[in-house]
């Protein structure tokens, strides 16, 4: 939960800056300016309650203000990678970046995260813009990014491509053709606990609650509606949830 969530709703990223503490402001307010500064096409919102930037409807960037440091999302290992040294000083927890309202705001290296983020968008939808479609393209899309999760496991189950934690044990995603029988294509994964609402709140275009499994708080993704870095993040984080809730095998008395 973002230290916004805690307050009452806001319906604007001013008004988001605005309910903050005083003396976390003016480094909220240079995040703010240097991400628009790098991305001056981009649309500024709101995104579960926090600030957002999205491209061409793509989200991009995302931060927000916590008691003593603000965070900047999705922190992707490329990204990561790139900015290994910059990056170093300070603390990245599950695709989070957390820098301290104690020191300065390095904000030429925000600017240049923003950018960074936006090339990733660019180079990976192809020289169109555009993601391959259709159901094999879709499929193939999820196959490549499971691929670099540990031991996924992909199996047919109930007539549908589904992948595992490991081989047949803990599905944590599950395609899908049948979204309200319109023909669109859907990935089903379980989010955190009290996530589903809000996500399907804020962005209604790109969630909704899927059947059977969505009263277990997994979220319907529509695949042409989301990024690969964004849907990379859910499937990585379902992949955690399903994981962590998997009992290990008890050892045996020692006599």
């Amino acid at each position: 939960m973002t230290a916004a969530r805690s307050r009452k709703r806001v319906a604007s990223v001013r008004e988001y800056i605005a309910s903050q503490p005083k003396e976390s402001r003016a480094s909220l307010e240079a995040v703010r300016r240097a991400i628009l500064k790098a991305l001056p096409n981009a649309q500024e919102g709101l995104a579960y309650q926090m600030p957002a930037y999205t491209l061409n409807g793509v989200g991009v960037l995302y931060f927000a203000g916590w008691k003593s440091h603000y965070s900047l999302y999705p922190a992707s290992d490329a990204l990561v990678e790139a900015f290994v040294k910059e990056l170093a000083p300070y603390e990245r927890s599950k695709g989070t970046l957390k820098f301290p309202l104690s020191e300065p705001v390095p904000v030429r290296l925000i600017e240049r995260i923003a950018k960074f983020r936006a090339r990733q968008l660019t180079t990976r939808d192809g020289a169109t813009g555009r993601r391959k479609g259709g159901r094999e393209g879709q499929v193939d899309r999820i196959r490549r990014l499971c691929a670099a999760l540990p031991s996924a496991f992909e199996k047919m189950s109930h007539g549908t491509p589904c992948f595992f934690v490991e081989q047949g044990k803990g599905c944590f995603a599950m395609f899908s053709e049948h979204h309200r029988d319109d023909g669109r294509l859907s990935l089903w994964v379980p989010v955190a606990d009290g996530l589903q609402p809000l996500m399907i709140e804020e962005s209604p275009d790109i969630y909704f609650c899927p059947p059977y499994v969505g009263a277990g708080g997994w979220v319907g993704v529509l695949l042409d509606q989301i990024a690969d870095d964004a849907l990379e993040s859910h499937l990585r984080e379902a992949r955690r949830i399903i994981a962590s809730r998997r009992k290990p095998a008890r050892k045996p008395r020692s006599l």
